[in-house]
């Protein structure tokens, strides 16, 4: 029985750490999460419901734009979404500003659409319709293409101008604004994509 209060207790420390997070109780947020980590440290949305608190006391706004991106992400792939957030947020070792760029670039193309699918799958999808050009053209005005790490979003905006889609990779190249400028594959892509 004292496993099943447990359970329970920690279970709306959760809901209590979440509704802190949304109202912008962020210190309050971090300690819940924090405790549950104490008794469970093997929980995935709990460590990054604690990234997100943590890094919501000095970066609010790129925080809630994760935070966002992360309820899509749990709608979308229930199973993957929490190991999907901690490696997109691990691998731009704490640069929250291209973090921030790359959630806007994407959500500001498409905004409407709910419906989206992992790039990894895109990239089968890929292989199964027999070229980039026709599996993007199959899902461009349907689906989104969750892009997880700064490779993959590299990898997408050089596929695009490859197969003549250079006006829509320099609106996801503009949309990222500063944060990436001085990155030189950006402004390799970004010439890449002006000469077409």
């Amino acid at each position: 029985m004292e496993k099943l209060i447990d359970k329970k207790f920690l279970h709306s420390l959760k809901l209590k750490a979440e509704q802190d997070y949304i109202q912008g109780r962020y210190d309050e947020s971090t300690r819940s999460y924090s405790q549950i980590l104490a008794e469970r440290s093997e929980d995935l949305e709990s460590r990054v419901g604690l990234l997100l608190a943590d890094m919501a006391l000095d970066h609010e706004e790129e925080s809630k734009a994760l935070y966002e991106y992360y309820q899509i992400l749990k709608r979308q792939n229930p199973e993957e979404s929490h190991k999907i957030m901690l490696e997109l947020v691990e691998s731009f070792d704490g640069n929250v500003s291209e973090i921030s760029a790359m959630i806007n670039a994407f959500n500001s193309v498409n905004v409407d659409s709910v419906k989206g699918i992992l790039y990894s799958d895109f990239q089968h999808l890929v292989e199964n319709r027999g070229g980039f050009k026709r599996a993007f053209e199959d899902l461009m005005f349907s689906t989104k293409i969750i892009i997880t790490s700064k490779e993959e979003f590299l990898e997408f905006l050089d596929s695009l101008i490859e197969y003549d889609f250079s006006e829509i990779a320099l609106n996801y190249l503009e949309a990222t604004g500063d944060a990436l400028a001085y990155d030189p594959r950006f402004q390799r892509l970004y010439e890449k994509a002006a000469k077409r």
